[in-house]
């Protein structure tokens, strides 16, 4: 039994129906692995690597008024009816199709009372080939624990099973005692004080240490973005129930060549590439507005000694999206300067992020801050809704399940009130995967944004590259926008 951090609690506290707090990670099983797959296999394989990962087995309990953040406990041996389930898409089983039924799976809120995740075998999908769907708890893993994972459950060598399982017996799994209520208000009265008199007084330190450095910086005083104030966008108003996923591919050969070109990052190519499809989205639409439109970056906060441990692990910050701009090539220019900036703020705040804060503050306080906010768009509208783009760096190694190379591997994260489109950008050995997300009353025709990602990406590359694209334009006499 151990407690979760005050910001992995706070997914805890704000998973609702209308703002579920999972993310999803989707892998695709070659038609070589998709030819072996039987579902009635993928139970007894999952169970025997329940060993190796932890949060899999790990339920949450919530101590009695909140009064300290909910522990883990080891929910030992799963009910892996309940976890693991199939579904057969519509036909004809393309793209739209596992879209959709991705939509509706994730659009249903995890149970609170199991383990916080659930895979779904989606079978039926082009060719006949075998899509998994893992809806994985925030307050699990970020995105990097996410990658640990995935990487712990599936094998980088081509073995005839779901996931690799190593010789030997498995070791039994033994549920932890569930506490008493008496136990865990008992804990929690123990506990509060030392957060509040051995964290507590480093954290303030740290926060007027961090306020020193920016002084000092100068040209970082007062630049940060103020969420609260920007241009007008379509993304905003109440959530439902419904979610929306979408997702795009394009080769990561060419975003390492647009960063040779340009000198740049492959993140800075990644925002670049959502904003000019957001321009071309918005402009669409008529609401393309004159002034960069807010958008919200994570980073990660991981130090080498958390570097294989669970739960989140991130800063966020707000920066400008230049979606005003017409060049491709100024747009990563623009990119490059404010990702810089923001890069220079976490290392400056490094040790006082609100996040760390959130780490040791009572229940009631890491509480207030999203309810202030959720309160605040609901009595002003008219206030800009940020756009999430979060960029991680995934697996540079095939993974197998089945005894075959799983073909591709997408995730996105979640959608709250003040970030109703997340776009979620996971590398797969040779493959760059834009995954989106949003409330579907909020951006029904989130198609169009996914149509536009890989367009803004070749705009890009054609801008950056031009010799090696004009190579590229012909392939079979079919333009290389049309054979992506």
């Amino acid at each position: 039994m151990h407690r979760l951090s005050g910001y992995d609690a706070q997914f805890i506290y704000e998973d609702s129906p209308e703002e579920p707090q999972h993310t999803l990670k989707v892998f695709f099983l070659s038609a070589e692995a998709s030819a072996r797959y039987a579902f009635e296999r993928v139970k007894p394989v999952l169970r025997a690597r329940l060993h190796r990962v932890p949060p899999l087995r790990w339920r949450a309990l919530r101590v009695p008024l909140d009064l300290h953040h909910p522990v883990w406990i080891d929910a030992g041996d799963l009910d892996l009816d309940h976890h693991v389930r199939r579904i057969g898409l519509a036909a004809p089983g393309g793209k739209r199709e596992l879209c959709e039924a991705i939509s509706e799976i994730a659009s249903v809120q995890l149970d609170p009372k199991k383990p916080l995740w659930e895979l779904w075998m989606l079978e039926g999908f082009e060719g006949g080939r075998v899509v998994g769907l893992l809806k994985l708890h925030h307050a699990v893993a970020d995105g990097a624990s996410s990658k640990a994972i995935i990487e712990l459950v599936f094998s980088r060598e081509p073995v005839d099973s779901l996931a690799f399982v190593g010789p030997g017996p498995t070791p039994p799994l033994t549920a932890e005692p569930v506490p008493s209520k008496w136990r865990l208000l008992r804990d929690a009265l123990r506990d509060i004080p030392r957060e509040i008199f051995r964290e507590l007084p480093g954290l303030v330190r740290a926060t007027r240490e961090w306020r020193r450095r920016v002084r000092a910086a100068g040209d970082l005083e007062g630049a940060g973005v103020n969420p609260f104030r920007g241009p007008r966008i379509p993304f905003r108003g109440p959530l439902s129930r419904r979610r929306i996923f979408r997702y795009a591919t394009v080769p990561l050969d060419r975003a390492f060549e647009i960063r040779a070109a340009l000198g740049c990052t492959v993140n800075d190519v990644v925002v670049a590439t959502v904003a000019g499809a957001l321009r071309s989205y918005l402009w669409e639409r008529r609401e393309l507005p004159g002034l960069p439109i807010v958008g919200n970056m994570p980073a990660s906060t991981r130090t080498e000694e958390q570097q294989f441990t669970f739960g989140t692990r991130v800063t966020t910050g707000f920066l400008p999206l230049p979606t005003q701009v017409v060049d491709p090539i100024a747009r990563v220019r623009e990119v490059q300067a404010v990702t810089s900036r923001w890069k220079r703020e976490v290392a400056l705040r490094e040790g006082a992020h609100l996040e760390e804060w959130f780490e040791h503050l009572p229940p009631f306080l890491v509480k207030l801050y999203p309810r202030a906010v959720r309160r605040l768009i609901r009595f002003k509208p008219e206030l800009p809704m940020g756009v999430v783009i979060s960029n991680v760096r995934g697996p540079t190694e095939l993974l197998h399940a089945g005894g075959g190379p799983l073909e591709n591997l997408v995730s996105v994260g979640h959608v709250v009130i003040g970030a109703v489109l997340n776009v979620t950008v996971w590398s797969y050995v040779d493959k760059l995967n834009f995954g989106l997300y949003t409330c579907g009353e909020r951006v029904p025709d989130l198609w169009k944004i996914a149509d536009a990602i890989p367009a803004a990406f070749d705009e890009l590359y054609e801008a950056a590259c031009p010799a090696a694209a004009q190579g590229a334009l012909y392939t079979a006499g079919l333009p290389a926008r049309e054979i992506a």
